[in-house]
């Protein structure tokens, strides 16, 4: 895969991100008043973010694997890492907060999880098909 692909690939995510910064930086205040802690939105974003990328690179390295269960193998791995990355955070922030953790504020990182998986499987399909595997 060249840079224009890898370019195009990342560009979803890459659009995502920078619309969940802007909307919390944006609607801070509106978003404290629900009760959502912002900075734990956009932790949550920018962890969904790094994960999503290093998964992606991990799912370009096993498409150019000959074997196609290697690719099926790297989403479903990816799928796992992404859950117990963001299982261990929601934990230690949990921990970490005690008293004044925003419930609302996880529940919003869980949609920003589903979201960023929704994008990463479009994006492997996407590669997966142009590379003639399925």
């Amino acid at each position: 895969m060249d840079n224009k692909v890898v370019s195009k690939a990342v560009l979803p995510l890459f659009i995502f991100f920078m619309l969940v910064n802007a909307f919390c930086t944006i609607f801070k205040s509106f978003l404290t008043e629900k009760a959502i802690d912002p900075i734990v939105v956009g932790f949550a974003n920018i962890i969904l973010f790094v994960i999503s990328l290093a998964i992606f690179l991990m799912q370009r390295k096993a498409l150019q694997n000959k074997n196609p269960n290697a690719f099926v193998r790297s989403v479903m791995a990816a799928t796992f890492i992404k859950l117990m990355v963001i299982g261990l955070s929601v934990t230690a922030y949990l921990f970490i907060a005690g008293e004044n953790k925003s419930v609302y504020a996880i529940v919003a990182a869980m949609f920003l999880y589903v979201v960023y998986t929704v994008i990463e499987v479009r994006t492997a399909s996407k590669m997966n098909r142009k590379n003639g595997v399925s």
